[in-house]
């Protein structure tokens, strides 16, 4: 029995020294600073692919090693130093290039001489695929480095400290400093001292980063036509018909969309927009019917949305709600007057995503409500009806920000006239008793910008 009990013992301490040895040969680590927009994600890509593997030192250690000594990750010397003091088999860092879908993360290892061992890119960072890539490539590349520097032991590493250390101190003075540390020796540490979860890295972003608006600002001129038909009676029990047409003008627009929960840290809250959109007319005049007269008109329209939209893998779908104001300034005369529109406007909207940030299409449809008609209802009778509108967009984004859009809509008013009480019409210009009217308008648009 006592026999057994021993071998037994045997076994358990041959398999905790053995245990201790593989320990003890894992590589240890540190993850510098991806340069570049989205480092920070794939920084912690590559955490989460060698979190098993390798053995982590804090990144703030490193930054104090760097700032103690005046030198940067850049450069060999700093990474040398960073590996020295530490002190771990590997420094890894790297950037980031381009944007959205082209983004790529260079990721690179340097031994503990500070020199690269080997790199490669993988991205993009921040998707679901890109991510997969930039874990696979981590992998790739610590198996290579492993094969051309294999790590150091924690005898060897402290040896290489003591030979970096200055040499000015008597050796009695020396000794103690270089081998009494504890946090010198990796395997004597605490697991968590080293170690530097991927929890804690992604709760580490800076609040600049994860709280960033994204903002899309953009501006263009394009050509827009507009027909307005006002059905009156014509004072002998049948009807007639006043027609507007302003033939293709200049239209100057402008157009601002801001997400500024995009990069929240809870994906439910990112789909909230602010959307403002607003043109005007220029060199536009108005002739009317039978007249050689030209009378100064002034068009301007504004749209103030709100709304949430919900992403999906390759669009987003959502809807809007806002208010709108349409005005068509004209010159007094007795054919037409001026005519505003203050409506409430409600619909769906839906982005395809062809090439991430790079191409898609939106497509937007709305039901609009008017409060107010301005004097058409004045002039023709109290007002009531509806409207709707509806636009087909292409835009984008290219690496460096700059944003482009072009945009084909059109949005339509129809008026219900109730009359003047006892046909009495008030003293304005061009009154009558009005019937219905049908305002159309079409726009084409071309939009540069910028968004960020």
């Amino acid at each position: 029995m006592k026999g057994r009990f021993s071998i037994a013992m045997l076994m358990a301490g041959w398999l905790f020294a053995h245990a201790s040895g593989v320990s003890a040969q894992q590589p240890s680590a540190v993850v510098m600073d991806f340069t570049g927009k989205g480092g920070d994600k794939a920084r912690i890509q590559v955490i989460r692919a060698l979190r098993d593997r390798v053995t982590f030192a804090k990144k703030s250690a490193a930054r104090e090693v760097l700032a103690k000594k005046g030198l940067s990750a850049s450069s060999v010397a700093g990474r040398a130093a960073v590996a020295s003091e530490l002190p771990v088999d590997y420094v890894i860092w790297g950037s980031i290039r381009g944007r959205g879908s082209s983004a790529r993360a260079k990721i690179r290892i340097a031994g503990p001489k500070g020199k690269e061992i080997t790199s490669r890119e993988a991205g993009p960072p921040g998707t679901s695929k890109g991510n997969a890539r930039i874990q696979k490539a981590s992998l790739s590349l610590l198996a290579k480095a492993l094969a051309t520097a294999p790590p150091q032991s924690s005898r060897q590493k402290r040896a290489e400290a003591r030979k970096t250390a200055p040499a000015a101190a008597a050796p009695a003075v020396v000794a103690p400093a270089v081998v009494a540390p504890v946090a010198a020796a990796p395997s004597s540490a605490p697991t968590a001292e080293l170690e530097e979860p991927v929890a804690i890295e992604i709760s580490a972003r800076t609040s600049a980063d994860a709280y960033a608006p994204y903002v899309t600002l953009l501006g263009g001129a394009g050509g827009r036509l507009r027909t307005i038909e006002v059905n009156i009676d014509d004072g002998s029990g049948g009807t007639s018909t006043r027609k507007y047409e302003s033939g293709v003008y200049l239209d100057i627009v402008f157009r601002l969309e801001v997400r500024p929960l995009a990069k929240h840290r809870t994906p439910g809250i990112r789909g909230f927009a602010l959307e403002a959109d607003g043109d005007f007319g220029v060199g536009l005049d108005t002739q009317p019917p039978g007249s050689t007269t030209r009378l100064d008109t002034k068009a301007w329209r504004v749209l103030g949305q709100v709304g949430y939209f919900h992403r999906f893998t390759k669009g987003e779908l959502g809807g809007l709600i806002g208010i709108g104001f349409d005005r068509l300034q004209l010159e007094t005369n007795g054919f037409l007057p001026s005519i505003d529109y203050l409506f409430l406007r409600l619909g769906p909207a839906y982005r395809h995503i062809f090439i991430e940030r790079t191409l898609h299409l939106r497509v937007d449809a709305g039901f609009r409500y008017p409060f107010s008609y301005g004097d058409l209802s004045n002039t023709f009778g109290e007002a009531k009806g509806f409207g709707f509108d509806a636009a087909l967009t292409i835009g984008g984004e290219l690496d460096l920000g700059f944003a482009y859009a072009a945009r084909l809509s059109f949005d339509y008013f129809k008026p219900q006239f109730s009359g003047f009480e006892g046909a009495t019409l008030p003293p304005l210009p061009g009154a009558a008793q009005g019937r219905d009217a049908t305002d159309l308008g079409i726009s084409f648009h071309v939009m540069l910008g910028w968004a960020f």
